[in-house]
């Protein structure tokens, strides 16, 4: 395909030849017309002077005439030849077939322009032929003069076009090119600046333009950048959804909690969002309000979550037209599971408390009604207030205790003696093992020695062997183990009691909760010893896990890193 510069210089060219043809064929018909015009009048000059001529008797002149300039003339009258100039007079029946009375018949031979002449004067016809090659010699001149006009006119054209288009056209083809890879996105592109003053303007407001195209492209990209990053750092879950409802960005977050394995940009999110959330967002899409909420989502039907939900409109300024919408989905699950357990939590903690204050309130009610007056009566009375107010008093300790552990953050340490701590531990509680005629038995190395707060390691083996003796039946044993397994130090309570089922262990470490109840209250426990067990073992970098079979026994087995 011919390009712009090439189509317009042939356009220019055809027009050029075409405007010279046609100027040549008009001076051509003109030079024809002027010279006829002359020579008729010239031949009707001589046609009179040959009847002058004949007339007078000269008819030798009129040949000697003829012949110097090689014409054929003939005299009729009353269409018979009077006089001709032609020897053998073969032409004489031709030439009035050839003539046109007072007009110059002009004939191509091969000898040259043939003209044949008829004139009538008086009774006599004057007919004069000949060969004239004038018109045909000034014709060519004017042709091949026209024809060197053409050529310097076609190539000046050609240079001066040239010269259009090196100053020109090219500069703003180059123009063009650049505004094409600006448009592209190529906004380093520049144009090289002429000096020619109509188009210097041009390439510099170009150049201009691309300046500040690239510095706006590279401010725009620091603040995609920006955005980008704040998108992918922050830990909420974010979408934005444009004005037709497809989904345009989706951060990580939002991947990893919904569709870690399926993209959702440039899709609609009606489909491919949960049924809750896209209720919301068509709510806010459909109001054109900013609608918070906190909702409960199933995630892919293994678990749920809870979300604080925010669906932000964006309108334009000017029409405050819809533009589309941010979703912002934090994470409260958390949040929510705390708040669940903080009151579950108040809920134990009353619970309790209130079985004891509600004894402890009746008794002494009785007490003051008269039941003092009893010796029997009141001792017995005082007993029972006694041993409640000492649940109420172990529940606030434990309770306590389990705030310090969780608050503490850093736990002074040194080197103890695990085997004699927990000889020392079993001495204490020998006495609530006779009292069920159970038996200790330990299997305990010697000297297993690592770094841990001593008074924190010996609560954690007095709560698992209480437990183990509490849960224990009579007439059985309890079985306590310490030992070195590399660099972890071991320790293992095991009794032979009414064990703990599958699903009561993965529970048994939270707070208040209990596998017997009511052997666990008459007891004097109040529910928090395994948690605070876990939380002593965990501060210590420590591991507590148990194996259990229903009326079978359990294991409880501790064990912590000796980084010495």
């Amino acid at each position: 395909m011919l390009k712009f510069y090439h189509r317009i210089l042939l356009l220019i060219s055809t027009i050029t030849i075409i405007s010279f043809i046609g100027l040549g064929a008009i001076v051509h018909n003109m030079i024809y017309q002027t010279l006829t015009q002359s020579q008729t009048k010239e031949l009707k000059k001589e046609s009179r002077n040959y009847i002058s001529m004949y007339n007078n008797g000269k008819q030798n002149e009129i040949k000697n005439i003829a012949n110097n300039q090689e014409n054929l003339i003939v005299i009729k009258k009353n269409d018979k030849t009077i006089f001709t100039t032609d020897k053998n007079s073969s032409l004489d029946g031709r030439i009035d077939n050839e003539a046109n009375p007072s007009n110059l018949i002009h004939k191509n031979t091969k000898l040259g322009l043939k003209y044949t002449f008829k004139s009538q004067i008086g009774d006599k016809t004057v007919y004069i032929s000949g060969i004239n090659d004038e018109i045909l010699d000034l014709q060519k001149e004017m042709w091949k003069y026209l024809s060197i006009v053409g050529i310097i006119v076609l190539i000046t054209e050609y240079l001066a076009s040239r010269s259009i288009h090196r100053t020109y056209i090219r500069p703003i083809n180059e123009v063009t090119y650049a505004t094409s890879l600006l448009a592209d996105g190529h906004y380093h592109v520049r144009v090289p600046e002429s000096n020619v003053k109509e188009t210097k303007a041009l390439f510099v407001t170009t150049n201009e333009l691309a300046r500040r195209l690239q510095k706006l492209n590279n401010r725009q990209k620091i603040q995609s950048n920006r955005l980008k990053t704040t998108l992918e750092n922050i830990p909420s879950s974010v979408l934005m959804i444009d004005k037709h409802g497809d989904i345009v960005v989706a951060n990580s977050a939002y991947y990893e909690v919904f569709t870690p394995e399926q993209s959702v940009e440039n899709k609609s999110y009606i489909g491919f969002i949960n049924d809750p959330i896209e209720k919301l967002i068509l709510e806010s899409f459909r109001t054109e309000k900013v609608i918070y909420e906190q909702i409960e989502v199933d995630i892919n039907n293994v678990h749920t979550k809870y979300f604080d939900v925010s669906c932000v409109p964006i309108l334009s300024k000017s029409k405050k037209k819809l533009q589309g919408m941010v979703v912002v989905l934090h994470d409260i699950t958390n949040i929510q599971k705390l708040e669940n357990l903080r009151r579950e939590f108040v809920a134990n903690v009353s619970h309790e408390l209130k079985t004891p204050i509600t004894s402890i309130k009746g008794f002494a009610e009785t007490l003051i009604e008269g039941a003092k007056n009893d010796e029997e009566s009141l001792n017995m009375f005082l007993n029972i207030i006694l041993k409640e107010s000492n649940r109420i008093e172990s529940l606030v300790m434990d309770l306590l205790d389990l705030s310090h552990i969780e608050q503490q953050t850093d736990i002074a340490t040194s080197y103890l003696n695990l085997s004699e701590l927990a000889y020392t531990t079993i001495e204490h509680l020998q006495n609530q093992a006779q009292s069920k005629n159970i038996d200790i038995i330990p299997e305990i190395e010697n000297d297993v020695i690592f770094k841990a707060n001593e008074d924190k390691i010996a609560q954690v083996i007095t709560n698992l062997l209480s437990n183990a003796i509490n849960y224990s039946t009579n007439d059985s044993e309890v079985i306590v183990k310490v030992y070195r397994q590399g660099k972890k130090v071991n320790l293992q309570i095991q009794d032979f009691g009414i064990g703990i089922t599958q699903e009561e262990q993965k529970h048994i470490f939270e707070r208040f909760y209990r596998v017997d109840k009511a052997r666990s209250r008459d007891s004097g426990g109040t529910g928090l010893g395994l948690s605070i067990t876990k939380h002593i073992v965990e501060a210590h970098n420590g591991r507590i896990s148990v194996d259990s079979q229903l009326n079978k026994g359990s294991t409880f087995k501790v064990s912590f890193i000796d980084e010495d």
